[in-house]
């Protein structure tokens, strides 16, 4: 790395002219103390100054410009340097892409706004970040809203029914909120996010974290340590995550999750724009059970943010698919051989797999069949050696006979390698046993190619979308795939084929949720706003939701009533 702050020993009062392209790109992660040695260059030592610059920041260069591009076209002008000097630019600059977004254009008592979710912010915040964009008196550039300098006065509309609910510098809790206004279920994480910005933070300490991530040079000057600033910091189940090619196209995830539940545990799957799936496990126990719960998802590459509710209570797990996959970390698993006709997570060819810490196999997916010579070490020596030929998963039985100790497990492919620690023997770690769960839904070829067309259709790749659902056609006859026929003729313009086939579905499945709600879009697209009001409240009766909620109430106003 190269220094240049003494230059300016050598040339005091001497400054060059800029580049003012790269300034205006780089000034917002540039200090004070870089900017002046940066102008007391000559153009050779200012082209070698640039081209480290970034080795001294929290973020590579490209990602950086990538970021400024965005901001530019989408929060600022287009012209370089616009985005920053707004604030949910600063906010994706310091921070980059959100987790998730939700949008909500309208509401009974609170202005448009956005909220942005974000999975931790390391060296600030090792929970959940919320944050809200709202715009003032509804107009101008949206704007970064704090719990305590704005209260949730800033977020109300302007009508008889909420003028002197809060005070203007009350500090108000989540709690005093709902006390105080009648909520619907699509205004609730409105109320979550207005309270703070994490869970745990309180009055002062939420302006404390909105002032460093509004500041892209305090953020991204330099990589920092975890830093809790949270109170309130619950400890996340474990979650065992499987990545293997799936046959039907994207990435197979195989997820195992330790919990203990009585009632219900539900996984919403979603990016940054969009619900991917939303599925809901009813149990009723006679109490709160140790339980494996179990689930497989076949997913385009990018970013997710995985919601598991197990009664209600939300635990949250960023998930990163790529566009290339790679070889997965090692698991500990039991092996068993899958009897009958039906399908389920962590199963390979008739063969299922549960990861357990203790287990007597060791497995690591491929993302191309190959070998695998598996190592066990002792310090740098190894001990046992096993070479295996596999297809999508490998899978070895461990060294049983080995001296009970801790050791060190290495898989070793053509292009990549894992490690892991391991303790073979046995443990005096006690482990309650735990009731095994397993969504076995949707894993029929034709469900899941299904999804793979409903997931294309969210992306706008409807060409893609249509080979995914005549392949799921081909393998099977199911609701699923024509629903998701009609979202694609619907999306390409041809309502009333659309209709015709959410209409031969429904005569045998009336309380089809996922067909009503398209049933729903598509009767709005015609301006039949009354029909769609009706089916959107059918379909609410049947599995409420906030985004079905905003649907309906974007089109109250041509009903000439307002949303109850």
């Amino acid at each position: 790395m190269r220094v240049y702050l003494p230059m300016l020993f050598l040339t005091a009062g001497l400054l060059y002219p800029a580049e003012a392209g790269w300034l205006d790109r780089v000034g917002p992660v540039m200090t004070a103390s870089e900017k002046k040695a940066y102008l007391a260059l000559p153009g050779a030592e200012r082209t070698r100054f640039e081209e480290s610059f970034f080795e001294r920041k929290a973020v590579t260069a490209a990602e950086y410009y990538e970021r400024v591009q965005y901001i530019d076209d989408t929060f600022g002008s287009g012209k370089v340097g616009s985005g920053a000097n707004t604030d949910p630019g600063r906010v994706y600059l310091s921070l980059g892409a959100p987790a998730k977004i939700s949008r909500i254009p309208s509401s009974r008592i609170f202005v448009p706004m956005e909220i942005w979710y974000y999975n931790d912010v390391p060296g600030i915040l090792n929970t959940e970040l919320r944050l809200i964009f709202y715009r003032k008196n509804n107009v101008g550039f949206l704007r970064l809203y704090s719990p305590t300098v704005d209260t949730v006065r800033a977020l109300l509309l302007p009508q008889a029914g909420t003028i002197g609910m809060f005070g203007p510098n009350d500090s108000v809790t989540e709690s005093d909120i709902r006390k105080t206004l009648t909520t619907g279920p699509a205004e609730d994480e409105i109320v979550t996010a207005a309270s703070g910005v994490a869970s745990g933070v309180k009055y002062s300490g939420n302006d404390q974290i909105l002032g460093q991530i509004t500041s892209p040079e305090f953020m991204l000057g330099h990589a920092r340590p975890t830093l809790v600033t949270s109170r309130l910091v619950a400890q996340r189940p474990d979650l065992d995550i499987l990545a293997t090619p799936s046959p039907m196209g994207g990435t197979q995830i195989d997820l195992k999750l330790r919990t203990k539940v009585q009632r219900e545990v539900d996984l919403e799957v979603s990016d940054s724009t969009a619900t991917i799936a939303d599925n809901r496990v009813h149990l009723n126990l006679p109490s709160a059970q140790a339980i494996d719960y179990k689930h497989r998802l076949d997913l385009l590459p990018g970013s997710y943010r995985l919601t598991f509710k197990v009664d209600g209570k939300p635990v949250i797990y960023p998930l990163e698919v790529p566009v290339r996959p790679a070889m997965s970390e090692i698991l500990r698993v039991d092996i068993a051989i899958r009897t009958g006709s039906r399908h389920a997570p962590f199963e390979f060819d008739q063969t299922l797999i549960t990861p357990d810490p203790d287990g007597r196999f060791a497995a690591v997916s491929l993302p191309q069949p190959g070998s695998v010579t598996w190592i066990v070490r002792q310090g740098s020596t190894a001990v046992w050696k096993s070479t295996i030929q596999a297809a999508g998963l490998a899978t070895v039985e461990l060294p049983m006979t080995l001296p009970p100790g801790a050791y060190r497990l290495e898989a070793n492919a053509a292009t990549d390698s894992r490690s892991t620690d391991i303790v073979l023997g046995k443990t005096e770690e006690f482990r309650p046993i735990a009731t095994a769960l397993s969504y076995n839904a949707n894993l029929l070829p034709a469900q899941r190619l299904a999804f793979l067309g409903h997931q294309y259709l969210l992306r706008g790749n409807v060409a893609e979308a249509r080979r995914a659902l005549s392949a799921s056609l081909a393998n099977g006859v199911g609701p699923e795939a024509q629903i998701e026929l009609a979202r694609a003729d619907a999306f390409d313009g041809d309502l009333d084929g659309a209709r015709d086939r959410i209409r031969k579905i429904l005569i045998g499945q009336p309380d089809n949720f996922e067909a009503l709600a398209v049933y729903a879009y598509i009767e709005t697209r015609f301006q039949d706003y009354t029909v769609a009001a009706d089916i959107y409240r059918h379909a609410l009766a049947i599995q409420d939701g906030p985004t079905l909620r905003a649907a309906l109430n974007k089109i109250q106003p041509h009903l000439g009533i307002v949303s109850k």
